[in-house]
């Protein structure tokens, strides 16, 4: 009796998935109008330097080597007409910060720090704030090295 229920239970579960698969479509065609050709690229900080007018961030590449990067404090601020370009998201510890830079075809968007938003953290430090920061005047995000 056992092996009946199991060998009906085994032929339900795969008659299932062969109608699943059919009917996940539902017959309706990709459209290309609902999509979008924004990107974005994840990469993991090491130290975040904030200055006067900047925060100066040391990031990862690729699994060798660092690269650092100045972004501006006023892209924090927006408004109707230019919408804010940094973006802070808090998360637990430093081990878990990273920096996500999103982009709208091909063209810079936004970059997003998620980052521990205690300042007493191993990850932030201070520049020096008698100097200005290089490249903290600028309206967009170079293309980095990953």
């Amino acid at each position: 009796m056992k092996k009946i229920f199991m060998i009906l239970a085994v032929l339900s579960v795969f008659a299932l998935s062969a109608f699943a698969d059919e009917s996940s479509t539902n017959g309706q065609a990709r459209n290309d109008a609902k999509w979008t050709d924004m990107s974005y690229v994840n990469v993991p900080i090491l130290k975040i330097l904030e200055g006067k007018d900047g925060y100066a961030i040391v990031y990862q590449k690729n699994r060798h080597g660092v690269g650092n990067v100045v972004i501006p404090k006023k892209w924090a601020q927006g408004n109707t007409e230019n919408p804010r370009k940094l973006k802070f998201r808090s998360v637990k510890t430093s081990l878990g910060a990273y920096m996500t830079i999103v982009k709208d075809g091909g063209e810079f968007k936004r970059v997003i720090l998620s980052i521990p938003m205690n300042k007493n953290d191993s990850i932030w430090g201070l520049a020096d704030y008698r100097k200005n920061m290089d490249g903290a005047d600028k309206d967009t995000l170079e293309d980095l090295e990953f």
